[in-house]
């Protein structure tokens, strides 16, 4: 049997193919997961906020919504606790006081 000669197009096979793959789970997690799974009252995707620096939007919340969370965001969370809905007060502990035995 004689020796088989590969041309540069042959070696481009698999780059091809994964690259073709890159872009078909690119389009289905952008399109299906964003668009499709992703309710109006569930937080921010990465693309929405990717979207939102460039004035665009990818996903199901409108830009002016994005802009208000990322606005209101840290005031928010600021002092709230971890644990809500909680009968009980949460231990408040003391660093200082800790021993290291």
């Amino acid at each position: 049997m004689p020796k088989q000669d590969f041309a540069f197009f042959d070696y481009m096979g698999p780059l091809v193919a994964a690259v073709i793959f890159a872009v078909c789970l690119l389009v289905v997690s952008f399109l299906l997961l964003n668009f499709c799974f992703v309710l109006k009252n569930d937080e921010l995707t990465v693309f929405e906020r990717f979207g939102s620096k460039h004035n665009v939007r990818l996903g199901p919340h409108s830009l002016s919504s994005i802009k208000r969370r990322k606005q209101r965001r840290p005031t928010e969370d600021e002092n709230c606790p971890i644990v809500a809905n909680v009968k009980t007060s949460i231990p408040k502990v003391h660093v200082d006081a800790a021993s290291t035995s």
